[in-house]
Formats: C-alpha cells, structure tokens, sequence
C-alpha cells in the first residue's frame, strides 16, 4: 500500500471512530438530562406552594447570627417591612429579642416608620414599655418621626405628657428634626420655654445645628437674646460647634461682638484642639482682662497636657511678666501630675531665683498630692537639694491626715529648724485633734515632742 493511501485509511478509521463515541455519548446524556428537567419542574411546582415564613421565623433566623453589625442592620430591616405590613403584631415581638442595643436598633425603625403614618398609635405602644432607657429611646424615635409633619405639636405632645429621661430624649429628638426643617421656628418654641429644662435642650440641639450650616446666622440669633442662662446656652451651643469646625471665624465672630466675650474660653478650648498657637495667640490680645486671663488658662491647659515642652517654649516668649508667671505655674503644675521629675527639672533650671523658687513649690505640691510615695523616693535619692526641704514639707502636708506617724517623721527631717519645728506642731495639733489617744501615746515614746503641742 502507498504512503499517502495508508495515510487516508488511519484518517477514515479515526472518523468512524470519533462518530461512534459521539453516538454513545448523546445516548447517555440524554437518560441523565431528562430525570434532571423533571426534577427541576418538580422543585418549581413545590416553592410555589410552599408558605412564606413568619415574621417570628423570620426574626429568629435574624437573632441566631453572632454577628452584631449584620445582625442590627437585618433588624431594621425587617422593622421597617414589618411596619409597613402590621406594626402591632412587629411590636409585640419585642419581647422575642434578648440584647438591648438589638431592642433599640428594632424599635427605632419599628416607631419610626409606624408613626410616620399613625403617630398616636405609635406613642401608645411606647406606653406599653416598662420605664428606663427603652422607653425613653422609643418615645424619641416616635415623636421625632412626628415632628416630621407636625413639629409644633410633637414638641407641646411631649413636653405636656412625658417625664423624666423620656421627655428629655423625645425633645431633642423632636429638635434635631425640627431644625432640619425651620432652625428659626424651632428655635422660638426654645425661647417659649426658656425657663425650662426643655427649652435648654431644645435650643442647644438647634444651635448645634445651626453652628453647621449658618452659624454666623445662629449666633446673631442668640446674641440678640436678653442676658441671662438661656442665651448663654444657646450662644456657647452655637460657637462651640462652630469653634470645632472653623475656629478662626468664631473667634472673628467675637472680637466683632465683645458682648459675647465671657464666652471667649468657649472658642479657645475648641480651637486649642487644631491649633494650640494661634489660639494662644488669639486669647492673650483679648480686651477684657478678665476673659483674656480665663481664656489663656483654658489654652495653656490643654496644651500642656498633650505638649508640654512646646506650651512652655511659647510661655517663655510673652513680655508680660505676670501673664507669664501665671500660666508658667498652670503648665508646670499640669505636667508635675503626669511627669513630676521632668517639671521639676524645667522648674529648677529658671533662672529668675524669685520664679525658680515659686515653680519648684507648685511642681512639688502637685507630685506630694498625686504621687506621695514617689516624691518621698525622690528625696531619699537627693536629700540635700535646696528644694529638698521644700519637697518634705509638701509631704508632710500630704501625709499629715491619713499617716501621721510617718508625716511626724519627714517633717523631723526639714534641714531649716523654724520650717521643721512648725511643720511638726503642724502634724501633732491636727492628730490629738483627730485621736487624742493615739497622740498621747507617742508623746509619751517621744518626751521631747511634747512642748510642740499646744497647752
């Protein structure tokens, strides 16, 4: 046979072979596919006719998740279905979910959709619930949903039947919807209850509000108020918020209106939060001398707290003298209760004797307040330190109540004979004021102590 008819025969014994598996294959998937199609019809058939789950199914398979964030927000889901379809029945499944935040998270979307269509029989329901937190959040969520439509009358609704943390709650929900709406109607129904616990609540909510979306307008509002708690309220609501976000504006807003300007700490504490500097900076050119000492203060104690080092430096550039002294000493003091031994390193290394010596004093009053045992470590480790004997005659204070015995024995250690024998009448006058008997006793060990109580 010839190469290329040899070839041929392989190439046709090949195709009558592909055709044939091809024939057997086609034979066996169709016995597997028709079994499969009817199956499939069959499944169809029962899911229709098999019954939606309940809403108690339904909750129960949402209350097995371990997963908190999921399992909250398929609850609110399914509050806000269930409000829809039968609020009631949604309600009294209440008492199916065990956790708190889960009650809460279902509950506010239950009330919030239901009484957004049926207010009074939302706040019934509220009714129903046993007093506490629960209650309090879902009058809120309840009437804030009212407010919606009808403000003015959620706000006299819930001022006029609510009480306690439920009144409180509902009002400022009502308030933040409110504002959302007419901050300058909101605002006037605050006014009308100036005198109350609620217009307080209602005004600062609308402040806040406003304080993020027309402050300048928020604050000419509120400083046209009479003087009094409510207008403070309500201007200190406002610049607060306002200070938080654009603190150069607010405190411009200030130094335009100095009527305002017993609230200028207001401003300095919030922008000492972004920009410890200029808030400094801003305070110590205050007119009033009083608001610039207070707002100053505020500053420096913040700053001091989150950095002492860079509060300190900017303390030492002030030319006022006093100023300077006066927040040098607020500084240290703050930075002597976190760090008592880099304070007083700080302290002892100013050169002024006068500020020196004034400065180690306040560093070591606040470390025998906030860390006696430590202070009492230090002295042992530098007993000869011109402001060791200041040191043990903070500590004698500190101890003098509650360890007399062991403040009899610092004291007895001060290196200057006047300090040491007043600091020693000191401790046994407040003892045989407090415990004769035991004072006597140790008198008795110690004769020679004797002519230092009084006769």
């Amino acid at each position: 046979m010839q190469p290329r008819a040899q070839t041929l025969c392989w190439l046709l014994v090949l195709l009558l072979s592909h055709l044939g598996w091809w024939w057997y294959s086609a034979g066996k998937t169709a016995s597997i596919v028709q079994p499969q199609s009817v199956e499939r019809v069959s499944t169809q058939d029962v899911s229709t006719t098999k019954a939606t789950p309940s809403a108690r199914a339904d909750l129960e398979g949402i209350l097995e998740s371990l997963d908190a964030a999921q399992r909250r927000t398929d609850l609110i889901n399914h509050a806000a279905t269930a409000a829809q379809n039968d609020p009631k029945t949604a309600f009294s499944q209440l008492s199916n979910i065990p956790g708190l935040a889960d009650k809460q998270a279902y509950l506010k979307q239950l009330l919030s959709t239901w009484a957004a269509t049926d207010p009074e029989a939302a706040l019934g329901a509220c009714s129903s619930l046993p007093p506490g937190e629960l209650r309090a959040s879902a009058y809120a969520a309840a009437t804030a949903a009212w407010a919606v439509k009808a403000p003015n009358e959620a706000a006299d609704w819930a001022t006029a039947n609510l009480t306690g943390s439920a009144r409180s709650a509902s009002v400022e929900a009502i308030a933040q919807t409110w504002a959302q709406n007419d901050p300058d109607a909101a605002a006037k129904w605050a006014l009308e209850k100036a005198s109350s616990k609620s217009g307080a609540t209602a005004i600062r909510v609308v402040m806040e509000h406003w304080a993020n979306t027309a402050p300048d307008e928020g604050a000419a509002w509120a400083s046209k108020l009479p003087a009094g708690d409510f207008r403070d309220t309500a201007l200190r609501s406002v610049l607060a918020e306002w200070a938080d976000q654009y603190p150069a504006a607010a405190a411009a807003w200030m130094d335009a209106n100095p009527d305002s300007s017993s609230l200028a700490s207001i401003v300095a504490n919030a922008w000492t939060e972004s920009d410890p500097t200029a808030a400094a900076a801003w305070a110590t050119k205050l007119t009033d001398p009083a608001q610039r000492s207070t707002a100053t203060g505020t500053v420096i104690s913040s700053w001091s707290a989150a950095d002492p080092d860079q509060a300190l430096d900017w303390i030492s550039r002030l030319p006022d003298a006093a100023l300077r002294t006066e927040l040098l000493s607020r500084t240290l003091g703050t930075w002597a209760a976190d760090e008592p031994a880099l304070a007083l390193d700080h302290a002892n290394a100013i050169q002024q004797p006068d500020e020196r010596t004034a400065m180690q004093d306040q560093v070591l009053s606040t470390w025998a307040s906030s860390a006696p045992d430590q202070l009492a470590d230090w002295i042992n480790s530098h007993p000869n330190l011109q402001s060791s004997d200041t040191a043990r005659q903070h500590l004698t204070t500190a101890w003098t109540e509650s360890r007399p015995e062991t403040a009899l024995s610092v004291a007895n250690s001060i290196r200057q004979p006047e300090m040491r024998s007043q600091m020693m009448q000191t401790v046994l006058a407040d003892w045989q004021e407090k415990n004769p008997a035991a004072t006597a006793a140790y008198i008795k060990k110690y004769p020679q102590l004797a002519p230092l109580l009084s006769p």
